[in-house]
């Protein structure tokens, strides 16, 4: 018996409908056993550089695969203890520390009492560390000089034993651009870490800041000065060298010195014994186009000074 045209129709739509189901079910399981796309791949991106307007120098987001952390103050809770720069991986450590004691003068390099004194506090510090059991097994090697690019440090190597891993590593400590600069370098032994290349990256900067007209009294000119200054007697008047030990020191005491060189001093106007007006020149610099001019300091008979201005 034929069907009729209706029962066809419905026949039809019954049959399209059961496709329909099939292929919307088979689409449905292929989602469910489809692999998940992975999850975007995090990247760590260094920090800028930061200027640290004491020293002028800039210290980079990152050495090589240690990346920079945020710059701590520590003046703030401790005057005199300046700010720490550290630079991390999962293997290794660079610990910076800029700061001056809040001593007035802090002389370059590595032969001032100031420096050896503070190395040798950073040594005791290691040598405290290992009595009071982070450290254990603890190895100081003894002192002497190194050089990261054209700035002599007074280094020390050592290794000690830290939550059951070998670690060794490199203290270094100089006067740089009046401020005492202090480095501790730790990686876990064995590890592919260079850090005389990753320390190199530091000289490099530090000798770029000093062809940006920044620098510092060294230890002879820093002994005249106080020796000098020791010296003055004012009750006869104010003479050319009483005139330039007390504009030397009002330019360290308006921390200037890191800019302007204080052995440059030279009388430019004279009204002895009663002033004198002392001038001193901006340390050199590449960038003769952005560099200061002379700066100049007035000196009364009773041995007060004003820093006056820039020369143009």
């Amino acid at each position: 018996m034929k069907s009729s045209p209706r029962q066809q129709a419905k026949s039809a739509y019954a049959h399209f409908a059961l496709l329909c189901g099939l292929i919307l079910a088979a689409f449905l399981s292929s989602c469910e056993t489809a692999p998940k796309p992975p999850p975007p791949r995090k990247v760590e991106l260094a920090p800028a550089h930061y200027f640290d307007a004491k020293t002028g120098i800039y210290f980079p987001g990152a050495l090589g695969r240690l990346y920079r952390k945020p710059i701590v103050n520590l003046e703030n809770k401790t005057p005199g203890l300046g700010l720490a720069i550290t630079y991390h991986s999962s293997d290794a450590r660079i610990d910076v520390f800029v700061f001056d004691l809040q001593a007035s003068i802090i002389p370059t390099g590595t032969e001032p009492e100031v420096i050896q004194q503070s190395f040798q506090s950073a040594i005791e510090d290691l040598e405290k560390a290992a009595r009071t059991k982070p450290y254990r097994n603890l190895q100081i090697g003894p002192q002497q000089t190194a050089r990261l690019s054209s700035t002599a440090f007074l280094q020390s190597e050592f290794q000690y034993d830290e939550s059951l891993l070998a670690k060794e590593g490199q203290l270094l400590l100089s006067g740089v651009n009046s401020q005492i600069l202090k480095i501790r370098a730790v990686k876990t032994l064995g590890s592919s870490i260079d850090f005389d290349r990753l320390l190199g990256y530091l000289g490099q900067a530090i000798a770029r800041s000093q062809q940006s007209g920044y620098g510092g009294i060294d230890n002879q000119s820093y002994q005249n000065i106080s020796r000098s200054l020791q010296s003055i007697d004012l009750s006869d008047g104010l003479s050319q060298a009483e005139a330039i030990a007390i504009a030397q020191i009002e330019l360290v005491n308006r921390k200037r010195h890191n800019r302007y060189d204080a052995t440059s001093a030279r009388v430019i106007e004279s009204g002895l014994p009663q002033f004198a007006i002392v001038a001193f020149a901006p340390y050199p610099s590449v960038n003769t186009a952005s560099s200061p001019q002379s700066i100049r300091v007035l000196v009364r008979q009773n041995g007060e000074a004003d820093l006056l201005s820039i020369e143009g």
